[in-house]
């Protein structure tokens, strides 16, 4: 097995494209789908993984997964926490998931807490943990990045709009 450390949180950009007209503020083209990055079966990491794109992990990864869009394979683990926008989970997952759509498939093994928007779970799935749809209705829920007494505070300072 391949053993590759990980420790940069952000690449050094060594390279940058510049705009030929000399403007800085023109519109952008889209963004060119790209492949996934794959952490393949015989790969192990340790340490955080950033992505802006789609991963997905077919070895092993201890630390933190932070990606858009991630696919943990069913022989994988991952002992960290998993943070993206959409997560499907087949293996087995050691930490916290935070993500908008959160699936587990029927082979998934996942011990920690799951905070998402949308959560589907098949039969078969292993969970121990709990589960926290995360609400992003104002006065609805908890702020996440608030301490709980300082969210609390600030419920209760709002004014009813009647």
């Amino acid at each position: 097995m391949r053993l590759i450390r990980f420790r940069s949180s952000k690449p050094d950009v060594m390279f940058t494209k510049s705009n030929s007209n000399g403007a800085g503020g023109g519109p952008k083209s889209p963004a060119k789908p790209t492949a996934p990055s794959i952490v393949s079966r015989d790969l192990r990491i340790q340490g955080d993984l950033e992505s802006e794109g789609d991963v997905q992990v077919d070895g092993r990864v201890d630390g933190d997964l932070r990606v858009r869009t991630v696919t943990v394979g069913e022989d994988a683990l991952v002992n960290g926490a998993v943070f993206g926008d959409s997560i499907t989970i087949a293996g087995q997952v050691n930490g916290e998931i935070r993500g908008k759509s959160v699936k587990l498939l029927a082979t998934a093994k996942v011990v920690g807490d799951i905070h998402h928007d949308s959560l589907a779970i098949e039969a078969g799935a292993f969970l121990q943990g709990l589960c926290r749809r995360i609400s992003e209705i104002p006065g609805e829920g908890v702020d996440e990045d608030k301490p709980p007494s300082a969210a609390r505070k600030d419920k209760a300072g709002t004014k009813s709009l009647n």
